[in-house]
């Protein structure tokens, strides 16, 4: 079994927290002085530097739900599809951020890969963890391991029983199920394509932040097809889409400093901008 010898520090669990605070940096995306405000009112008492910088910001981008910094703070893909499901209901929400968070596992923790084979007792599974992390205290060992924890059973992907880590079968399997399934290329290519030519950007030169178009397909495929398009899969299939055609041309522009949620592609350089040429009328077949 492999163990991630890194993970960051989760400084806010409650998901119920998580999903309000993605709510108001959606209601005021570039609104630093707005976002701070409104997320404050969910912790009586507490500082802007305690809850905002301290704990929520470096969470949410942790846990890739925003991107941006300073005044240029939203939401990323991810972090607007689970806003998108709240508006449905509670329990919808935290569907959502379960695939989410079953794909962030896979990369950052790598816990669930664990569970999956035994009902473990708690204090071996953090022995076992705590032996591959580095250049941590002890202390920070049992806080990153017991947070991410926390956040795999309110996504109910697990429980905790006295001193017993169980894997919710069922719930995980559902998961991994919606994380696996991809959408015909044909159809994600007509939604990308249709997306691309509403903006009011196309019509400015046809230059586009590949976060953007990450979040605004997503969005699409979850409010018409209820098909959660996580941030990979939408990369995967886009790395598929051939960038010449007969009917178009696509480019991809590389970021001139540092950016965040890259596209890495499949000439192993990393892409931050797509412009799309259309030579005729498009074909999705």
């Amino acid at each position: 079994m492999k163990v991630k010898s890194s993970m960051p520090l989760i400084k806010e669990h409650r998901i119920s927290k998580l999903i309000e605070s993605l709510k108001f940096i959606d209601k005021y995306p570039y609104n630093r002085e707005k976002q701070s405000e409104y997320i404050l009112k969910l912790y009586p008492g507490k500082t802007e530097k305690s809850v905002f910088r301290g704990m929520i910001i470096p969470t949410l981008r942790y846990l890739g739900l925003i991107i941006g910094s300073g005044k240029a703070i939203r939401l990323s893909s991810n972090g607007k599809i689970i806003v998108e499901a709240e508006k449905i209901g509670e329990k919808e929400a935290v569907r959502v951020a379960r695939i989410v968070f079953l794909e962030l596992d896979k990369k950052l923790f790598n816990f669930i890969e664990i569970l999956k084979s035994q009902i473990i007792r708690k204090s071996y599974f953090i022995e076992l963890i705590s032996k591959k992390l580095k250049n941590i205290t002890e202390k920070q060992k049992l806080e990153r391991i017991n947070r991410w924890l926390i956040i795999l059973e309110q996504s109910n992907l697990i429980t905790l029983k006295d001193d017993l880590i169980i894997l919710n079968d069922e719930i995980y399997k559902n998961a991994e199920k919606e994380l696996n399934i991809l959408p015909k290329l044909f159809l994600f290519k007509k939604n990308v394509f249709e997306e691309y030519r509403s903006l009011p950007l196309y019509e400015r030169g046809g230059i586009i932040d590949i976060p953007f178009l990450r979040q605004i397909v997503a969005s699409k495929f979850y409010l018409k097809y209820k098909m959660v398009l996580t941030e990979d899969k939408f990369d995967k299939l886009l790395t598929e889409i051939p960038l010449v055609t007969d009917d178009y041309i696509i480019s991809l522009g590389q970021p001139m400093g540092a950016e965040e949620k890259l596209f890495h592609y499949k000439d192993n350089n990393y892409y931050i901008t797509l412009n799309i040429r259309f030579l005729k009328d498009e074909k999705y077949e």
